[in-house]
């Protein structure tokens, strides 16, 4: 029987990325980027594993998640061969990506540089009111930094693009 209520959805509850590191990808997040445990490391294996992530019988990995001030990001590290989807592909990458709000785009950048991240663009870029400046942890996962909230992103790009509006 279809249910025809309307269920809401909030706020994106976490984004997942695969790193070579556990640990130094958690001290990344958590120092540069201000982030805070929300659940600390933990080891999936065997069938349990498995299950999660398909793969062979070996299959193992770590996983912990890290809160902002909204949202998270949960880190897994696979222990053992991982499953053939989950190869990390080389460098920076623009897509996949995940983006966070911070107060100052420069001075966060600056601190993701210091804790072993990359710049992907040169410099931030303007964009009307904001400041967006795309970068890279320590595994080539990109991200996107913005100082201005979704909903000021979404207003510009709407008025870029005002067939997309909902």
């Amino acid at each position: 029987m279809a249910n025809n209520s309307r269920i809401a959805t909030g706020q994106l509850h976490h984004t997942g990325v695969l790193v070579t590191d556990l640990d130094r990808a958690a001290d990344f997040y958590l120092g540069a980027l201000d982030g805070h445990w929300l659940f600390k490391p933990a080891t999936n294996s065997g069938a349990a594993a498995q299950a999660v992530f398909g793969g062979g019988p070996d299959t193992a990995f770590r996983f912990c998640y890290i809160g902002f001030d909204t949202g998270a990001i949960e880190l897994i590290e696979f222990l053992a061969e991982p499953p053939d989807w989950a190869t990390l592909g080389a460098g920076g990458r623009l897509l996949p990506h995940f983006g966070l709000v911070v107060d100052d785009v420069e001075a966060t950048t600056t601190r993701v540089e210091a804790a072993g991240g990359t710049r992907i663009w040169p410099r931030p870029a303007k964009w009307g009111d904001a400041t967006v400046m795309y970068a890279a942890d320590p595994d080539g996962n990109a991200f996107e930094l913005f100082d201005v909230p979704l909903e000021s992103i979404v207003a510009m790009t709407i008025e870029m693009f005002p067939d997309s509006a909902p």
